[in-house]
């Protein structure tokens, strides 16, 4: 198998994974669009360098009207950070939150 097509198979598991988790409505999370929470964990598997199927939603907030931010648990230590998306749902930022 070439890194190529071994990188096609990583990406088709992991939006598989973020497909079946995100259909859940347990993961509808501070009144964030389903669109909203998939790309938080598109982006924060592509920005913290980690499986999707390690990242775990945990909850969220809309702090100003068409801004959600979601809480993720990430790796199996579950690390907090936080992603924010805009109203048309796409992502602002990834964050790995403080420890407190």
């Amino acid at each position: 198998m070439t890194m190529r097509s071994f990188n096609r198979w990583v990406w088709a598991v992991a939006a598989g994974v973020v497909a079946t988790g995100c259909t859940s409505t347990s993961l509808r999370v501070g009144g964030a669009p389903d669109a909203s929470i998939k790309n938080c964990v598109t982006a924060a598997a592509r920005e913290l360098r980690v499986p999707a199927g390690s990242i775990v939603v945990d909850s969220g907030s809309t702090p100003r009207d068409g801004v959600y931010t979601i809480n993720l648990k990430v790796g199996p230590q579950g690390r907090s950070a936080v992603c924010t998306t805009d109203e048309n749902s796409a992502v602002l930022g990834v964050v790995y939150k403080r420890p407190e």
